[in-house]
């Protein structure tokens, strides 16, 4: 296990790339595929992709045992954020997060096989570094930085 996490880091240190149908302009000049790299999130990436992610109001338990005809429904109606989601993570970047997400989403949409959704998906939720974070929340509660502080004890003789 430890030796895949590894791996999985190497990767997103590295990068994961994904190939892809080229867009029309590029395609006019001769270049058929594209590659998207998908590198280890910034931690605004991880905030921005998480909001999108909690805004669908997904739970593991409603996912759990879903029959085919709900996860069309939930395909339908959930979709698109799930693609703003992994075009946001590709991006990881401040501005281009917020000038390219959307266009970007659509075009994965459109021109992304599901199964490299997916891959990227995966990637980002099992090594996106969730558990950093919380390392670091429960660091910085410990440091119990607004605690007061009152001084010496008072001693009585």
């Amino acid at each position: 296990m430890a030796t895949e996490k590894m791996a999985a880091d190497m990767i997103l240190k590295r990068g994961a790339r994904v190939q892809m149908r080229a867009p029309l302009f590029l395609r006019l000049f001769g270049r058929k595929k594209i590659s998207l790299t998908v590198r280890s999130p910034l931690e605004g990436t991880m905030m921005r992709v998480a909001s999108y992610y909690l805004g669908t109001g997904l739970t593991q338990e409603k996912l759990q045992d879903i029959t085919h005809e709900r996860a069309l429904a939930v395909m339908a109606v959930h979709g698109k954020v799930i693609n703003k989601c992994v075009a946001c993570a590709v991006l990881n970047g401040y501005w281009s997060g917020k000038l390219f997400t959307k266009p970007l989403a659509w075009y994965l949409r459109w021109h992304c096989k599901p199964e490299e959704l997916l891959v990227i998906a995966n990637i980002l939720l099992l090594y996106g570094g969730v558990s950093d974070f919380m390392s670091t929340t429960r660091s910085v509660r410990l440091m119990r930085l607004t605690s007061p502080r009152l001084g010496q004890d008072q001693k009585g003789s």
